[in-house]
């Protein structure tokens, strides 16, 4: 068993070390990205600028919540949308059939590809911390700054099964990957990504409780800047542990029907 263990996460670290050496051999990826992270930053904090709702809130406040937004939907992206374009990228350049054909197997090769977008991401995390911090000021309330990268971890195994179904998805309809923009779309507006929460329609604030998002921003807001906590911060962790206890195993299962399936079909190597 534990030899079983040892060789799987062999497998899975070499993954994630060819993934990193890929992602060198693109030089200004990494500055790219930052910089695209950096225009996001600079024109919420120009937006925040205009805004004035009175009372407790001042424009540094609505930044610093605008921030940490940002910040999930980075970790969002990593974990939904990535994912799902490197295997379509895989299928494409013919080099999943590894994978396929190996002892490590298609599903545990596909999880493997994962982990590196998500550490690649907290990078650009930290890197966007310091912009916001350096350049607008952004005050961080440090003595539970660490918490955050628990709170992080936490986060992508509550989202990743998400991921793991989009990724069924791309190997049945070869597609899947399509929806991930209005996935996306649906998650910023319904998550307090922007603005709270608070602020929607009644008949749709129920959609902020039944999904990880929610949770995880919240607590990011509370353990970086200090922000009170709309629930008793335990709930919200406990919100996160039962997403990923209870949907890492369906989403699991699902990928490895979808591998069976498009297996049996002969098209599970298609594009």
């Amino acid at each position: 068993m534990s030899e079983t263990v040892s060789t799987h996460s062999a497998a899975a670290l070499a993954v994630v070390r060819r993934d990193f050496l890929l992602m060198l051999s693109y030089r200004f990826r990494f500055v790219t990205q930052a910089l695209s992270a950096f225009f996001g930053l600079t024109l919420f904090y120009y937006i925040s600028r205009l805004v004035d709702v009175g009372g407790s809130i001042s424009t540094d406040d609505y930044y610093a919540f605008a921030v940490t937004g940002l910040m999930t939907l980075q970790v969002i992206t990593a974990t939904l949308v990535t994912p799902s374009l490197t295997l379509r990228q895989e299928l494409v350049a013919g080099t999943f059939e590894r994978f396929a054909v190996s002892p490590f197997g298609a599903a545990a090769g596909i999880i493997s590809m994962m982990l590196f977008p998500f550490v690649y991401t907290l990078a650009i995390v930290v890197t966007m911390l310091a912009f916001a911090g350096i350049v607008f000021g952004l005050a961080l309330q440090w003595s539970t700054a660490a918490l955050s990268i628990p709170i992080g971890g936490l986060a992508a195994l509550a989202f990743a099964p998400f991921g793991i179904l989009i990724i069924a998805g791309v190997l049945l309809a070869k597609q899947a990957s399509v929806g991930t923009n209005w996935v996306i779309a649906g998650v910023s507006q319904i998550g307090g990504l922007y603005f709270p929460v608070t602020l929607l329609p009644g008949w749709i604030q129920w959609a902020s409780e039944v999904q990880p998002f929610t949770p995880a921003v919240d607590l990011m807001r509370h353990v970086l800047l200090g922000l009170p906590m709309p629930e008793p911060a335990w709930l919200a962790v406990l919100k996160l542990v039962f997403f990923a206890a209870i949907l890492l195993p369906v989403s699991v299962w699902a990928l490895n029907r979808s591998i069976k399936i498009s297996t049996r079909r002969g098209t599970m190597i298609e594009y």
